[in-house]
């Protein structure tokens, strides 16, 4: 069993774990998660890749003019826009990392609500027993 105020923030946090999946799938980097994957070559601060034998080019934040030798990038669009592509990059993770807190957090709650729970009930016992003097600390 655990407590009310544990309940309701564990709930909160679920709550806004959904959020964060929603606004996540929405942006406009929700293709890292929703979109394919395609391999492509960064030449020259341009992606050149191809999705269902067509050839797209999208700019390369990461490098610029002056980078001659090509570099494999991942590459991930929307299959009913791969013209909307997105190259595979850090903020990816840092996005993931902003959506998953939340459901890290109220899962590491639910142990501690427990325990906490607990540790409640055997003071309550502990003090209806008459072992000790004191009412039980909240």
């Amino acid at each position: 069993m655990i407590g009310r105020g544990t309940l309701f923030a564990v709930g909160t946090l679920l709550l806004m774990g959904m959020l964060a999946v929603l606004v996540e799938v929405q942006s406009d980097s929700g293709v890292y998660w929703t979109g394919d994957r395609v391999s492509g070559t960064s030449v020259r601060g341009l992606i050149y890749y191809r999705y269902r034998g067509a050839d797209y080019t999208i700019p390369d934040d990461d490098r610029g003019p002056s980078d001659t030798a090509p570099v494999e990038v991942a590459v991930f669009l929307h299959p009913d826009s791969p013209t909307q592509a997105r190259a595979d990059n850090p903020v990816r993770w840092l996005d993931a990392f902003c959506v998953a807190i939340w459901f890290v957090v109220a899962a590491a709650l639910v142990p501690v609500g427990i325990l906490r729970q607990r540790r409640r009930r055997q003071r309550w016992r502990a003090f209806l027993a008459g072992s000790d003097g004191a009412p039980p600390r909240r």
